[in-house]
C-alpha cells in the first residue's frame, strides 16, 4: 500500500550537486528522514467504531503505522524506508505504511466501500503532511544552494 509525494523542481540543483556526492547525499537523506517522519506524525486518530459493530478492535492496524489509536507516532512502523536510488546521485525513495495484508482495503487507495464512510486513507495522510514536507524540501534546496554558492559552482 503506497502513495507517492514527488517531488519537483529540484532537478538542476541536484545535477549541479552530484560533483558533491557526500554532501548531496547527506542533506537529501536527512531530508528524505523528516519526510517520513511527517506523515507518521499525522496518522489520524481511529474513527469512532460503528455502534453496531460485532467485533472488538485491537489497533493492529494503528500499530502496524507507528500510531495509537488516538494518532500521531507511537512505536515502529511496520513500512518505514529509505532507499538510495543510484550511487551519489541524491536520488532517494522513502516508503511508510502498513504491511498488513487488509491495509489496502481499510485505508488504501482501495478502501472498500464500508470503510470509506467512516475511515481516513493513506491520502489523508499525505494531504496532512504535504505542506510540512513542502517545506523542508525547499529548505533543502536552499542548502544545496547554499553549498554550491560557498563552492563557487
Amino acid at each position: 500500500m503506497t502513495q507517492g509525494i514527488e517531488i519537483k523542481g529540484l532537478n538542476e540543483l541536484l545535477r549541479q550537486m552530484t560533483k558533491y556526492p557526500m554532501q548531496l547525499v547527506k542533506v537529501v537523506s536527512v531530508t528524505m528522514s523528516a519526510s517520513l517522519n511527517t506523515l507518521w506524525e499525522k496518522v489520524p486518530a481511529y474513527p469512532p467504531q460503528e455502534p453496531d459493530a460485532t467485533y472488538r478492535r485491537t489497533g493492529t492496524l494503528g500499530k502496524s503505522l507507528g500510531s495509537s489509536m488516538s494518532g500521531g507516532a507511537v512505536g515502529d512502523p511496520s513500512v518505514y524506508r529509505i532507499r538510495q536510488l543510484g550511487e551519489g546521485e541524491g536520488n532517494f525513495e522513502g516508503t511508510f505504511g502498513s504491511n498488513l495484508d487488509y491495509a489496502p482495503f481499510v485505508i488504501g487507495e482501495q478502501q472498500a466501500g464500508m470503510h470509506s464512510s467512516n475511515w481516513w486513507n493513506i491520502i489523508t495522510i499525505a494531504q496532512r503532511a504535504a505542506d510540512k514536507i513542502e517545506r523542508l524540501w525547499q529548505k533543502a534546496g536552499d542548502l544545496l544552494a547554499e553549498f554550491l554558492e560557498k563552492q563557487g559552482a
